[in-house]
């Protein structure tokens, strides 16, 4: 089953039934419809407000008849000062929906290309499908539309989070709904991983206030906070005491990790804090996760600088797209402040704004990832232990991104020329320095083609960029420009141009090994989230470039938001 014929929904004064009414007015020659029942509490004092429907009382139910054409009618009931809204499909919409969930594409394109978005478009749709349903939807969206798969990419988390917390998307109430969702969106393949414990990481993050609200949340769903504990590698553990460090306390996390300690086998704390102290870097959150629960059994300042490690080096190395190292950063800033630990408050404060600007870039939120990249750079230029350049660059590259969006290309360029010049005078060391130029020289190059007046500038400037992107190892960038390259050399042909081959080039640069640039094992050294961390990853694998530049993409593809789109998912 992947639709629901009935649903609820809370509303002022209680509860809210939703009933689809079946019969031979759905399938009605030329005029269908589709009608359904809303049982309403305390009906004479509610006001109802409906778009592209018709509504009628009888007996205390509230009658909603959708007709052909209808799209996604809405209702408000208003009932005092509070309002709840119902978007119920009409006979069209309907269809296409079922289609979709079907794996029809030419439907989802249809359903894409009357939404605002296509995460507007699936929660919407959430509460008449069930989560099997809901995937369903999401996984033909993703492989309709590109720009729906980056778009859904980027909120994948704030999908799960939404419908945990609120009254949009699938019904999630049990943990067995939620780790369906979880499970069923990370079995998407043009969306990416989803983890369960990341997942409710983020839902803590965004969602509760307090540790209380936290573990109210968790019983609701029928979650045991020790059960959650030993899953996996134990990050639970971490996100749950950060949570209670930045909201509550240190003191109030040493209890809670005392209490944990006092129900589970843990290691001597001296041979712990040695085996943390020994580890390399991508096994060192591991290892200071260890440390804490014997460390519960120590003083206080002994227990956050262990607890201050090991919240820092897990988020260190999370790359997790939720905001689950946004969390244990912020929490690893509280414990290490109260002991006067600035080099891990220093870095946590740092992380956290980068991780929070590259989540905002991903979702296209330009104006809000410049502002975390500006804090990020305040932060590193305070601290004589950070340095400024990766959040210079990542700031540069969003903004010249941000400005050709608008259509600002050569404002775009003035920003790559400027970056280059601030990262020379900031010391970068000569190997990553290479990176950041040979991308900011590719994308400049790649503007300067957009705006170029003549056939031959433009394949010249093509051919320096995909030096540049082949130099740096950005295959999805390399891909691009490949793309561009073949469609102006067939305009090229069809106007008797010359090819590319006997074009003239700007500058070349040596092509190095295919194998050079970012991967795996340099992540330690550079140690910047728009380094492609996973070989397959989805959404935009090439940090910081627009989803597509070619004339036509944006236009033709119904899935491509706008600039800064989704302010209600930030």
């Amino acid at each position: 089953m992947t639709r629901r014929f009935r649903w609820t929904r809370p509303a002022p004064g209680g509860t809210v039934t939703v009933t689809r009414v079946a019969g031979d007015h759905e399938l009605a020659d030329g005029d269908p419809q589709r009608r359904y029942t809303l049982s309403v509490p305390a009906p004479s004092d509610a006001t109802v407000h409906a778009s592209d429907c018709d509504t009628a009382w009888e007996d205390g139910t509230l009658w909603v008849t959708a007709p052909d054409g209808a799209g996604l009618a809405r209702v408000r009931l208003r009932n005092d000062d509070a309002t709840v809204a119902f978007r119920l499909p009409g006979p069209t919409f309907d269809d296409a929906l079922t289609a979709a969930i079907d794996g029809d594409e030419a439907a989802a394109h249809d359903l894409l290309a009357g939404a605002d978005s296509p995460v507007a478009l699936a929660l919407a749709c959430g509460p008449f499908l069930d989560v099997e349903g809901f995937v369903a939807l999401v996984d033909t969206l993703a492989t309709a539309s590109e720009g729906a798969s980056d778009d859904l990419h980027a909120t994948r988390y704030d999908l799960v989070r939404i419908a945990a917390t609120t009254g949009a998307g699938p019904p999630v109430g049990t943990a067995d709904e939620f780790e369906a969702l979880v499970e069923g969106l990370d079995g998407v393949d043009a969306v990416g991983d989803v983890d369960v414990l990341d997942a409710l990481a983020d839902t803590t993050f965004v969602a509760h206030d307090t540790p209380a609200e936290t573990k109210r949340f968790l019983a609701d769903l029928g979650y045991e906070l020790p059960l959650l504990a030993e899953r996996g590698d134990g990050r639970f553990l971490a996100h749950y005491l950060a949570q209670v460090a930045r909201t509550a306390g240190v003191r109030d996390a040493k209890q809670a990790a005392a209490r944990r300690g006092a129900n589970t086998d843990h290691a001597d704390f001296a041979d712990a804090k040695a085996a943390a102290e020994r580890a390399d870097y991508w096994d060192r959150g591991a290892a200071w996760r260890d440390a804490v629960l014997p460390a519960a059994g120590e003083s206080l300042p002994t227990f956050a600088y262990v607890l201050a490690n090991a919240l820092y080096w897990t988020g260190e190395v999370g790359r997790s797209d939720s905001r689950a190292d946004e969390l244990l950063h912020e929490g690893a800033a509280a414990a290490a402040r109260t002991i006067d630990l600035e080099w891990v408050a220093g870095h946590a404060d740092y992380e956290r704004a980068r991780a929070a600007a590259h989540r905002h870039r991903s979702k296209r939120n330009h104006a809000l990832a410049l502002e975390h990249f500006e804090t990020a750079r305040g932060v590193a230029e305070s601290h004589s232990f950070l340095d400024p350049w990766e959040p210079t660059y990542s700031h540069a590259v969003v903004r010249s991104n941000m400005l050709s969006t608008t259509g600002d290309h050569e404002r775009a360029v003035e920003v790559l020329d400027d970056a280059l010049a601030d990262l020379r005078e900031q010391g970068v060391p000569d190997d990553r320095f290479a990176e950041m130029r040979d991308h900011l020289e590719g994308q400049r190059h790649e503007r300067r083609a957009i705006v170029a007046d003549d056939d031959g500038d433009r394949l010249a400037h093509l051919e320096a960029a995909l030096d540049h992107y082949e130099a740096v190892g950005f295959e999805r960038s390399v891909a691009r420009i490949e793309a561009k390259l073949d469609d102006a050399e067939a305009a090229g042909e069809d106007t008797g141009g010359e090819s590319r081959e006997g074009g003239a080039r700007p500058q070349p640069v040596l092509r190095p090994d295919p194998d050079a640039g970012p991967s795996l094992d340099d992540i330690p050294t550079l140690h910047d989230s728009l380094t492609e961390t996973d070989p397959g990853a989805v959404g935009s694998a090439d940090p910081g470039v627009l989803p597509d530049e070619r004339e036509d993409a944006l236009a033709d593809d119904p899935g491509v938001p706008g600039r800064d789109s989704e302010p209600r998912y930030r």
